[in-house]
């Protein structure tokens, strides 16, 4: 990771920001920012300076993580006020200076505490400072992710194996957190979702204690970290042959979610690319049981923006990393969903998913 590209292209923000000086406090924005994965850490950057600070307990971990250009500072009595110290010994003294804070990652409690310690110097709170750097994913987080895609890839056909009547969800799922540890995962990227039969109805279905019965559909969502990034994806399979109508509902879900998918592109605003899957799914008589969105950005956290949603906002663009995902909900029946990542290139979108999904439901 070039971490000292990172670190100027957040300096490069601080006018936009009408910053003098930024304060990065959200973890996942640190290790963005400067590679550091421990619990306690902050980034303190002005124009000509950088600082990450952090407690005692991370000293020998931040020697060895910190890249970009950073000095490490040890703090003795929190880290704001550290940071504080610091920004104001750089000529930020004045009453006009300016110390931009992470509104979406800040208590109130917190802001009254960072207030006091940077006086005079006014704090601004900042939207998005980080995460917009984070949209666009370089070669080197591209190929980490496609890596754990791949660990999930083959989770899936190895589960494909193992599902039968009697096993329990809970089983499933923690047979495929097994699965992606020995595949090299650190773990699950959000807790695995197995829901079957009329838990399929259920958009995150956590894992019960319910055993699987002959003719249940089962919807399977899972995700591997594999070093500190993220993937995801859903399929839906039968435990047995299928009924028309489970045939029927699980075709429509994924001709919607191939027609989104082949659609992406530069330029296709967020909200068109969900109206693609949406109206498909509503002119089939479905449309009040899609109730999320189309899908989002996946990378060092498994929900970062865009979000492509009948919310959504600006368009897509290349080097963004997002899912696609329609579903087919049901109370007392079940659901469908399908779920693949894409990286969006320069003159479309690359799916980087290859676990298969083919038009006729798996029947296992």
């Amino acid at each position: 990771m070039n971490y000292t590209a990172r670190l100027e292209a957040m300096r490069r923000a601080l006018p936009r920001l009408k910053c003098d000086a930024l304060v990065v406090s959200n973890l996942m924005n640190v290790r963005y920012g400067c590679g550091f994965t421990g619990s306690s850490g902050m980034l303190a950057i002005t124009p000509d300076e950088a600082f990450f600070i952090t407690d005692f307990r991370y000293q020998s971990q931040a020697a060895q993580q910190v890249q970009g250009g950073y000095t490490v500072v040890i703090a003795e009595r929190g880290l704001w006020r550290e940071a504080a110290r610091k920004l104001k010994a750089r000529k930020l003294k004045k009453k006009a200076a300016r110390i931009g804070f992470e509104a979406a990652h800040t208590s109130v409690a917190a802001l009254e505490e960072i207030e006091k310690q940077i006086k005079p110097v006014r704090a601004v709170a900042t939207k998005n400072a980080v995460e917009t750097l984070r949209l666009h994913k370089g070669e080197d987080e591209v190929a980490i992710i496609e890596r754990a895609v791949r660990i999930i890839d083959e989770c899936f056909e190895h589960i494909c194996g193992v599902l039968k009547p009697g096993l329990a969800e809970r089983e499933v799922a923690d047979e495929l957190e097994r699965q992606m540890r020995l595949r090299g995962a650190s773990g699950p990227s959000f807790t695995t979702i197995v829901a079957s039969g009329e838990r399929g109805a259920l958009p995150h279905g956590i894992a019960s204690d319910k055993k699987i019965e002959p003719g249940d559909m089962v919807t399977i969502d899972m995700g591997a970290v594999l070093d500190g990034y993220c993937s995801d994806c859903t399929r839906t399979v039968c435990i047995g042959k299928p009924t028309r109508e489970q045939q029927k509902i699980y075709e429509t879900v994924w001709r919607a979610q191939t027609a989104a998918a082949e659609a992406l592109r530069p330029g296709l605003n967020c909200k068109a690319a969900d109206m693609i899957a949406r109206q498909f799914i509503t002119d089939a008589g479905y449309g009040a049981q899609f109730g999320h969105g189309l899908g989002h950005g996946v990378g060092l956290e498994i929900h970062e923006p865009p979000r492509l949603s009948k919310l959504g906002k600006g368009p897509l663009q290349p080097g963004m990393i997002v899912t696609c995902e329609p579903g087919i909900y049901i109370e007392d029946w079940g659901g469908v969903r399908i779920e693949d990542m894409l990286l969006i290139t320069p003159d479309g979108a690359r799916t980087l998913t290859r676990a298969r999904k083919p038009r006729k439901i798996i029947a296992l």
